[in-house]
């Protein structure tokens, strides 16, 4: 039973099953060029983890060849071969007038192989040929003189186009008319026609010998002894068994197209339908590179399927690549891409490689989470390792993530140390973020959390004045601090004299301001005023200042005004605090008073003030009023304004504290614990008050406030 090769599979399956692979670094078996380039990435790239694309070309038959091949075309020129084919090989090949033979189909098939021989770079460097039927012969292939078997496929001696091709167009039935005219029976004996094939074949300087051996019908004659022949000289015969009326028949015939070719190590193709054989017969010498493959770090082979244009494609050709890797862990890394490819000498690849360092990426550890207090610094302890470099930045970046004002921010003892400080302007929770970047890999990120506490501002208290009389405007100033340069302050303050708590004027700049207020004080006493400055997070801090409200005082022991005039004597003031005594005073026709007493003394610390004065005997306007034991108290505080008196006696009845008048015939108006309030609201005690008819008046014991 024949094997099931198809005529579309054809040549490039069978060469590849009859001739041994064997690898190659620059050309294929059979002396085409193969080459493979990885453009990325370079050779000692440093790469990230992952996968790694690899990109490059590969081609075939586009580089310097072997030139070590010869050709030689065998041709059935028997009385069959003028069978028509209905599809035809390009018309009438040899000029003879019968077109669309099998002949012809011939002819277009040794010049369809030889037309791949004459392109650049390939690896044929002679041809020749042979024709049969039941005789053979050699063909004169070069209008040169002599009989030249063998011609390079490229030679166009005569000018005529190309001396090969305008052989294989003088081929007729029963023979050949260049460039010497030969005639053969038209039987088939395959005999003849290797006898006649290995007598250019040897001819070929060349070390590869190949023949292409074309028969339509089935051969006769012994063959035994001549495929010996062509074992010993190198000679690979290709068979191809044309038309549906030739078979390659059993390899253990006596004589058959399969026991030729496979003796020698060639195939037998059949190709049924003869129009097919121009295409067919070519891959004998046809290169075709027919995959790319990929290994890492000599693993297993991955195809490699991004291939533009696709593959297989027949030489000469290029194409271009891209693969990825396998994920690739830090370390080195060998990645080598193989092109593979056959040729009429059989299957080959090369490969190339290069080497990646696949760096790893940092190992970021922020550290924390963290806890301090808004305004200080808060250590950081991050670590960063990166043992394969090549370099390393690193930094801190902090974000507010809740409960922080806007407008706060963060700032680092060393932004760029994985060990350092920050400080933050406001409270609440922020986001610290430490980034490495090491050169290679994308810049890695880790997070941690800084949680911050309020601190309250700090502030103090100061009056313009702190000792002051009733009435006067007091000006008060609370500068503070708050270590957090982000928060915003109110103020109050508390007067401490009853009056409701009130709002301060606040100026302020980052982290430092004045609260100012201003208070006219009415109520006497001390009072300590307290101001409060609150952060915006409700922190607050209070300070304190005694401000002590006062009257002013006088007290006096005698004083007259009138026709007779006598100054307040003994005359007490505060403040500053006074104590003052007279033992007498005798003023002629008036008044002879007795052991004066005034004092003043102001408590500075709670405002009280206490006038008062004493006279211990008096004898008034020629003795028609005689007193004793006059005093007179003034006193102011917290509690009020109250002025006292007491009278021992007036001439000589007993008076006491309680406001008197007592008129003295003819003579005056006495009156006695006078209450009275001054023109500005003072309070007045006068313990003796005397008023004449004349209008004089003496004042004995009195004291005011105000």
């Amino acid at each position: 039973m024949r094997p099931s090769i198809t005529v579309g599979a054809a040549l490039a399956a069978t060469v590849a099953l009859a001739i041994p692979a064997h690898a190659a670094v620059d050309n294929l078996p059979g002396g085409t060029s193969i080459e493979v380039t990885i453009t990325g990435p370079a050779n000692n790239a440093v790469v990230v983890p992952g996968p790694v694309t690899v990109t490059g070309k590969a081609s075939i038959g586009k580089g310097a060849a072997v030139v070590d091949t010869a050709l030689t075309y065998v041709i059935d020129v028997s009385g069959s071969t003028q069978t028509v084919v209905a599809a035809g090989c390009g018309g009438d090949q040899n000029g003879d007038g019968q077109p669309a033979s099998i002949l012809d189909c011939e002819i277009a098939a040794a010049r369809a192989v030889n037309a791949k021989a004459a392109v650049p770079n390939t690896v044929v460097g002679s041809v020749g040929a042979a024709v049969f039927g039941s005789g053979g012969a050699s063909v004169d292939v070069s209008p040169d003189a002599g009989d030249q078997k063998v011609t390079a496929p490229t030679a166009d001696v005569n000018g005529n186009g190309n001396d090969i091709s305008e052989v294989l167009g003088s081929v007729r039935f029963g023979g050949v008319g260049k460039f010497t005219d030969r005639s053969v029976s038209t039987g088939t004996d395959y005999a003849q026609g290797l006898t006649a094939g290995l007598a250019s074949a040897t001819a070929a300087q060349q070390q590869r010998k190949l023949m292409i051996f074309l028969s339509d019908g089935t051969g006769s004659g012994s063959v035994d002894a001549l495929l010996q022949q062509a074992v010993n000289a190198g000679v690979k015969i290709f068979t191809f068994a044309v038309s549906n009326g030739s078979a390659c028949g059993a390899a253990n015939a006596a004589s058959s197209l399969r026991k030729i070719a496979e003796t020698t190590g060639g195939t037998c193709t059949e190709v049924p339908d003869v129009s097919q054989l121009p295409d067919v017969v070519p891959g004998v010498i046809a290169s075709k590179l027919t995959g790319l493959t990929l290994k890492v770090n000599g693993g297993a082979d991955i195809p490699i399927t991004s291939i533009t244009p696709g593959l297989p494609q027949d030489g000469p050709a290029t194409v271009d690549y891209t693969v990825n890797t396998p994920a690739l862990t830090a370390g080195t890394h060998q990645l080598c891409v193989t092109a593979n490819g056959t040729d009429g000498g059989g299957a080959g690849d090369v490969t190339e490689c290069v080497t990646v360092k696949v760096n790893a990426p940092p190992v970021v550890k922020p550290g924390g989470p963290y806890a301090g207090q808004e305004g200080t610094d808060v250590g950081l302890a991050g670590t960063v390792t990166d043992p394969d470099g090549p370099s390393l930045s690193t930094a801190w970046t902090a974000t507010a993530q809740s409960g922080v004002d806007a407008g706060a921010t963060c700032s680092f003892g060393n932004a760029a140390a994985q060990t350092t400080t920050v400080k933050c302007t406001d409270d609440g929770v922020w986001e610290l973020k430490l980034t490495a970047n090491d050169g290679v890999n994308p810049t890695v990120t880790a997070t941690t959390t800084l949680t911050l506490s309020n601190v309250a501002p700090q502030v103090t208290l100061s009056a313009d004045k702190t000792l002051v009389t009733r009435g006067t405007t007091v000006n008060f100033t609370a500068p503070f601090t708050d270590i957090a340069t982000n928060d915003k302050h109110t103020c109050t303050l508390n007067f401490d004299d009853g009056s409701p708590v009130v709002n301060g004027t606040v100026t302020q700049g980052p982290g430092s301001g004045t609260c100012k207020a201003a208070r006219t004080f009415t109520a006497l006493g001390a009072h300590t005023v307290l101001v409060t400055v609150t952060d915006d997070d409700g922190a607050a801090a209070t300070a304190v200042v005694k401000v002590v409200v006062y009257l002013r005082g006088e007290a006096w022991a005698l004083n007259a005004t009138g026709l007779i005039n006598v100054a307040k004597t003994p005359h007490a003031q505060c403040p500053p605090n006074e104590d003052k005594t007279v033992a007498a005073i005798n003023v002629l026709g008036l008044a002879s008073v007795n052991a004066l007493h005034a004092d003043c003394t102001l408590d500075a610390n709670t405002g009280r003030t206490v006038a008062s004065a004493r006279v211990e005997g008096a004898s008034l306007l020629g003795g028609a009023i005689t007193l004793n034991a006059i005093e007179a108290t003034c006193v102011s505080d917290g509690n009020g304004v109250t002025g006292s008196s007491k009278v021992g006696t007036l001439n000589g009845q007993p008076i006491g504290t309680g406001p008197v008048t007592v008129g003295v015939p003819g003579v005056a108006t006495v009156h006695l614990n006078e209450t009275a309030t001054g023109p500005n609201g003072q309070l007045i005690q006068n313990a003796v008050r005397v008023r004449t008819l004349l209008g004089q008046e003496i004042v004995l014991s009195a004291c005011r406030l105000g």
